[in-house]
């Protein structure tokens, strides 16, 4: 590629080399304060996650919040996804401008990546920024740079995240779920704002995965981002960029599927046959799908590694969102029938419980202490909705368990264990479920 064009993308991208200042969105999200104490570190950060998210925003800010010095460059177009344009954007950061911290977006898509960084780590000790759409390039990345890289990975937007973009004040979260006491101060406070708190659950479900979509309205819009700028990209482009994909329309039939069953088990056999296709690629085809970070795969709970291997697994959409934007959903759509599902995979963990007879418990938690979720998403709740959880709680010894509902929020002793039920919208506000975004 031609040098020449390269250093004007290079000031494009740096408008602060030209004593500009960098502009950046105010809103930040709740990651940044993760990242920030390791700017002052030696080691080499890297951010990983589902496109669209706000990786390059969060880049820029951190960038903008660090002193003289810095260069950006994304790797995005297809045109400098070479390792020669790498070296010589590091080359003239270090060179040229005196770069002593360099931000590189879309990395991923640079062939053997990790080893120029290295290179330049030990030897010019340079402190590199990188994002990359790509979980497994980033992964396998760790192995070369090993003791040179930490990771986090921004997820989709969470709901109190959602509000704040909106401009809503968001209460502080109690410091336990197990809190009752807590819990139901934050509640009563928040009821005077109840019906807006379920108007926007209902939004964030439909459209909050991604930070641009937050103000949109219409739905059209809606789904035509998330269905062009988001999964077709990833499926007919990032994927296939990386892996060698033969069937990109089996990709996306594959991916669909996930949309129309998530919070559903899984077989790859019976997965083989609908889709006409090989035990192997069904396999590989979903470990791609999962390194882009479109789907989460559930294990079944259990103390031996093993058993969790031989049983059949849950996969879930990576957020509500995306399922009804590829599957064409309007908002009148989401009836209660169809709304379980969804709110399941706003909760979904790394870990269900399934017995032989079929008793199932949604979402089980290991830490700090065992928590077993049920969701019903549901006005009343019967003894039989409780039965999976009062089980698992017999079966492992355990005290306490969570119920997410529509509309009831109390505590409820059973059989000498506690169950909270919680309303879906109050349990996002103030409790994080997902696992910690640093691994």
């Amino acid at each position: 590629m031609n040098n020449e064009y390269l250093i004007r993308l290079i000031h494009e991208y740096n408008p602060q080399l030209a004593g500009r200042p960098i502009e950046v969105a105010e809103f930040r999200r709740d990651l940044y304060r993760e990242i920030e104490p390791w700017i002052a570190k030696k080691q080499a950060i890297a951010i990983v996650g589902l496109r669209r998210t706000g990786k390059t925003t969060l880049m820029r800010q951190l960038m903008s919040g660090m002193e003289p010095g810095t260069l950006f460059f994304s790797f995005d177009e297809e045109e400098t996804q070479k390792k020669e344009v790498l070296v010589f954007v590091i080359d003239y950061a270090i060179n040229v401008v005196h770069a002593t911290s360099i931000f590189l977006d879309e990395i991923h898509y640079v062939e053997d990546w990790e080893g120029v960084l290295k290179r330049y780590y030990d030897q010019k000790h340079c402190k590199f920024i990188l994002s990359g759409s790509e979980s497994l390039e980033i992964s396998k990345a760790k192995a070369t740079l090993a003791g040179r890289l930490v990771t986090f990975q921004l997820d989709i937007l969470s709901f109190p995240e959602y509000l704040r973009l909106k401009g809503a004040a968001v209460p502080e979260a109690p410091d336990a779920v197990w809190d009752f006491v807590a819990l139901e101060r934050q509640y009563n406070t928040c009821l005077v704002q109840k019906e807006y708190y379920e108007h926007e659950f209902l939004e964030y479900l439909y459209k909050g995965a991604f930070p641009e979509l937050v103000r949109e309205d219409d739905s059209t819009v809606i789904r035509r981002y998330i269905a062009d700028l988001v999964v077709r990209k990833i499926i007919y482009r990032d994927i296939p960029a990386i892996f060698d994909i033969r069937r990109r329309d089996l990709l996306y039939d594959l991916f669909r599927f996930a949309c129309s069953t998530t919070s559903g088990l899984f077989d790859i056999q019976n997965l083989s046959r609908t889709l006409n296709a090989s035990h192997e690629t069904v396999t590989s085809y979903l470990f791609f799908i999962r390194t882009a970070f479109l789907i989460r795969v559930a294990e079944p709970y259990s103390r031996s590694p093993a058993k969790r291997m031989r049983r059949h697994k849950k996969v879930y959409v990576a957020h509500p969102s995306i399922a009804c934007a590829v599957l064409g959903y309007d908002r009148t759509q989401l009836i209660e029938p169809v709304l379980g599902p969804y709110v399941e995979t706003l909760f979904a963990g790394k870990f269900f419980w399934r017995d032989k007879e079929k008793n199932e418990v949604d979402v089980v938690v290991e830490s700090p202490t065992l928590i077993p979720i049920e969701i019903k998403y549901q006005n009343r709740i019967s003894p039989a909705d409780t039965k999976s959880l009062r089980l698992f709680m017999k079966m492992h010894k355990v005290g306490k368990a969570v119920l997410i509902t529509k509309n009831i929020f109390l505590r409820r002793s059973l059989d000498g264990n506690e169950i909270l039920l919680i309303p879906a919208w109050f349990a996002l506000l103030c409790h994080s479920w997902q696992s910690p975004a640093t691994y």
